[in-house]
């Protein structure tokens, strides 16, 4: 089967523009993940299985495809359940797989160089979020309309590039002579909202825009604007200063 009917299936789930590597579970979880494994490599062409986890659900495993999706198996490698699995735990519902990425986003968080990233401070400092970002994106173009505004409302916000065709895209492309240029944030500003990239010497500073769009691939980024907190909670997609306020606190 070709790989497009699961990534719009996937993709479906997104609210915005749309790790190890072969580590597998131990014990039985790993002979049945193994056949699971070949099942949904043999089914959706060009899809790697880069990990696979016992399943909170018994009779099924946890697949990491490409790094940074996650979908559930039956051990015989028949059924496939795409979406969110909740449980329900000491009288509370959680998502497991959105917890194990916010350790892994808490953690890439601390090591971000400021340097790297293209920031837009708040005067009257009250929060800082981390923000995914492709400047072909139409809802990234909305949020940075508002970029005054957040930071008004004591929101700083850094931008990190994620250009979600991949790092060979004329976006990516774009992004490096931004990330190069001698002010950043007004080149993305003019990128952004009138369509104007500028031409840069590229040279080390374009080095953050291709290792940010792997980064994002850890963190689980399905799409952008892709907006992070500090402690690596997902804030949400496209989301208005005061909603973004509303999740903050």
């Amino acid at each position: 089967m070709n790989k497009g009917f699961l990534v719009l299936l996937m993709t479906g789930l997104m609210a915005a523009c749309g790790a190890d590597t072969s580590s597998e579970s131990k014990g039985n979880d790993a002979v049945n993940g193994h056949k699971a494994k070949a099942a949904f490599e043999d089914a959706f062409d060009g899809m790697k299985v880069t990990e696979v986890r016992a399943s909170p659900v018994a009779g099924m495993v946890e697949l990491d495809v490409n790094g940074r999706e996650s979908v559930y198996m039956t051990e015989d490698g028949r059924h496939i359940l795409i979406g969110k699995l909740l449980e329900i735990k000491d009288g509370e519902v959680v998502n497991p797989a959105e917890q194990r990425f916010e350790k892994v986003r808490k953690a890439g968080i601390k090591e971000l160089d400021p340097a790297d990233m293209i920031t837009y401070t708040a005067e009257d400092e009250k929060a800082e979020v981390y923000v995914f970002t492709d400047i072909t994106c139409g809802f990234c173009r909305k949020l940075h309309r508002h970029i005054d505004e957040y930071n008004a409302a004591g929101v700083t916000v850094h931008y990190l590039a994620f250009p979600r065709g991949g790092a060979t895209t004329e976006a990516a492309a774009a992004m490096r002579h931004i990330w190069c240029a001698e002010d950043r944030a007004q080149a993305l500003t003019d990128a952004k909202l009138k369509d104007e990239v500028v031409q840069a010497e590229l040279t080390e500073c374009a080095k953050p825009v291709d290792e940010q769009y792997q980064l994002g691939n850890t963190f689980g980024v399905r799409g952008t604007p892709a907006i992070y907190s500090i402690d690596g909670e997902q804030l949400g997609g496209y989301v208005t200063p005061e909603q973004l306020l509303e999740r903050l606190e």
